[in-house]
């Protein structure tokens, strides 16, 4: 199909634009190419139609063509900007990050040959692109979007970025499409994380790991991901939006260091979710207003599909942002403890999964157990956690756990085994990383903060908690005490003899 593009020559020699005019209209004939030698007559152009394209020569005045660029796409924001001049006139990569630039090309013989036909292979792309996805979609590839947003083909091939994209990454536009999003990921078993939740069926998911770019300190980024259309290829496409929240969890990668450090991070996390409660309970508020106001009978499905995900996306930040609340408690190490035995931390873990246990039939077997020098609260909630993901990932079988202990001259085992629907044992170390999940919410409710938080605590009391299991024949958890740990049990025999 042949469109009849509108494309501005912004250049202040007037035989570069005849000439690249020229060669613009032997491309593709039906363009209409429009010549501007200032900025007044490119604004002369922009008011008469819609704009598809701005080729502009930065020599000597890179700032204004970049105030044009956002000029125009304030009206227009689909409109693709080529950068087109001397080769020592060019700006630098660094200077055309987050500028929203989808070409740079220098100004020789074979510059006048490979340009146009970059930009209109681009150009029909992003046209018939248009026609096949939804219109509330079309903000991806707006360049005055907030946020660092991406379209994404089926494979991860970056396809579309946005301006606040090119910051996070540090690297302009034209740099980045064509590149795949995986190899952004710095640690290998999140890359094949990555790789295999692309291949899986078109769905919403979230993502989160250590991202790269050039700053000695690789932030941590949480993506969110919606599967939106097809391209002209008839290949899938995936919407992204991605937030740098390294600021907010600290380094989920590095396990917390006791001290002043951690207690300074925890107060920075407690400021910042206080700050954002207050903004996201008013869009959970609206939201719930919307969709409870709507008549889905006279409303477009666009409409109603939109503010549908506008709630459920609000429920889910609510849920992130508890669970950012909970990772950041109190240093664990620094709470007061008191030895009592773990029998009792076990019975305040089941009375709070009472209705939970009574719904699903599950049956929780324990054998008596130790006493142990715990801050009682924070050790419920890592039995309470492991017994309510027992019970929630129990697949098609009524749940059965079974709590037992053994002890060593060295070490207190503490196991947890389940007859759920288990897992590969390669996930078994990633499970407990913030925000990591290996099902969606759609088939298990959650965020993927509980195990996260519960090896928090655990290293607080001195422990370490691991993993044992495989697909279809459930999973132990085992947390184990040694050295200085161990020898808070000295009181064990009274502890069970007082709690008998």
């Amino acid at each position: 199909m042949n469109y009849n593009y509108r494309i501005i020559l912004f250049d202040g020699d007037k035989h570069d634009r005849a000439l690249l005019a020229l060669a613009l209209r032997s491309a593709l004939p039906n363009a209409s190419i429009l010549e501007a030698s200032s900025s007044v007559e490119v604004a002369h152009h922009v008011s008469a139609g819609a704009v598809d394209a701005l080729i502009a020569d930065p020599v000597g005045r890179f700032g204004e063509v970049i105030s044009v660029i956002l000029d125009i796409r304030q009206r227009h924001p689909a409109c693709l900007a080529w950068l087109f001049s001397g080769e020592g006139s060019l700006p630098p990569l660094r200077d055309c990050i987050g500028r929203g630039l989808d070409g740079r090309v220098a100004k020789t013989s074979s510059g006048f040959l490979e340009l146009p036909k970059s930009l209109f292979e681009r150009l029909r792309w992003f046209r018939e692109l248009t026609d096949r996805i939804p219109v509330d979609s079309s903000f991806v590839f707006s360049a005055v979007f907030p946020g660092a947003t991406c379209l994404l083909s089926d494979d991860g091939t970056l396809l579309m970025v946005s301006e606040e994209f090119e910051r996070l990454v540090e690297e302009p536009r034209f740099a980045l499409v064509g590149q795949e999003l995986g190899n952004f990921w710095i640690d290998s078993d999140v890359r094949d994380e990555w790789h295999q939740r692309l291949a899986r069926p078109p769905r919403s998911w979230n993502f989160a790991g250590r991202f790269r770019c050039p700053r000695p300190e690789k932030p941590l980024v949480a993506v969110t991901l919606k599967s939106i259309g097809s391209e002209p290829a008839g290949q899938k496409l995936w919407a992204a939006s991605m937030a740098d929240i390294t600021g907010i969890v600290g380094s989920v990668q590095a396990e917390p260091v006791e001290g002043a450090h951690e207690d300074e991070s925890d107060h920075v996390i407690f400021s910042l979710t206080h700050d954002l409660q207050a903004p996201l309970n008013s869009l959970i508020a609206n939201a719930t207003m919307l969709k409870s106001s709507l008549d889905y009978q006279y409303q477009p499905e666009d409409i109603t599909s939109a503010i549908r995900d506008v709630d459920d996306l609000a429920q889910r930040m609510q849920e992130m942002l508890n669970g950012i609340v909970e990772y950041s408690m109190p240093n664990v190490a620094s709470l007061p403890r008191e030895i009592v035995s773990l029998d009792t931390v076990l019975e305040g873990a089941l009375a709070n999964l009472g209705s939970m246990i009574a719904e699903t039939g599950a049956t929780v077997e324990h054998e008596p157990l130790p006493a142990l020098a715990v801050a009682v609260p924070q050790m419920t909630q890592v039995f309470q956690n492991l017994i309510g993901n027992a019970i929630k990932f129990r697949g098609d079988r009524i749940p059965r756990i079974r709590i037992s202990s053994e002890e060593t001259p060295d070490a207190l085992r503490i196991r947890f085994d389940d007859n759920g629907i288990g897992f590969d044992p390669a996930d078994s170390e990633r499970i407990f990383k913030m925000f990591h999940r290996l099902h969606s919410a759609e088939q298990y409710p959650g965020v993927g903060v509980g195990l996260a938080i519960c090896r928090r605590i655990v290293r607080g009391h001195g422990g370490e908690i691991r993993v044992e299991s495989s697909p279809g024949r459930g999973s132990s958890f085992i947390l184990e005490f040694r050295s200085a740990a161990v020898r808070n049990l000295s009181h064990n025999t009274s502890s069970n003899e007082s709690a008998g």
